[in-house]
């Protein structure tokens, strides 16, 4: 938790100083994003279950960074939906509102692929 606090740091300092000249794209995302590339919207083809590849927006506040995570736990009902994801350095979070998690393009769980197989069959 501290990395990612110090690397939020860091990258609001950029920000604060114009990232000196450097292009958005050349951030490392292994640090944190404010800008995650390479997502998707989550859909009827590209849904939220545990396993899946994310990004997921650190802690409660809009301009906390994005880090990789693996969703672990997804929980639906009537008001919306929330996932318990693993940041890729080891933290968790639980019940993260789905809004603040996006998934990977180049991801799918292995439940996703064991049902794609079976609808092929």
């Amino acid at each position: 938790r501290a990395r990612r606090l110090a690397a939020a740091r860091e990258a609001h300092a950029l920000l604060e100083r114009g990232a000196g000249g450097k292009e958005e794209e050349e951030e490392d995302d292994a640090n944190g994003t404010t800008n995650p590339r390479g997502t998707v919207l989550w859909s009827s083809s590209v849904r939220c279950v545990p396993g899946r590849r994310c990004f997921a927006q650190f802690g409660v506040d809009d301009d906390e960074l994005w880090f990789r995570a693996t969703v672990l736990q997804v929980y639906r009902d009537d008001v919306g939906q929330w996932a318990d994801v693993k940041y890729d350095d080891g933290d968790e979070e639980r019940m993260k509102p789905i809004k603040r998690i996006k998934a990977l393009e180049d991801s799918s769980s292995d439940e996703e692929e064991e049902e794609e197989e079976e609808e092929e069959r």
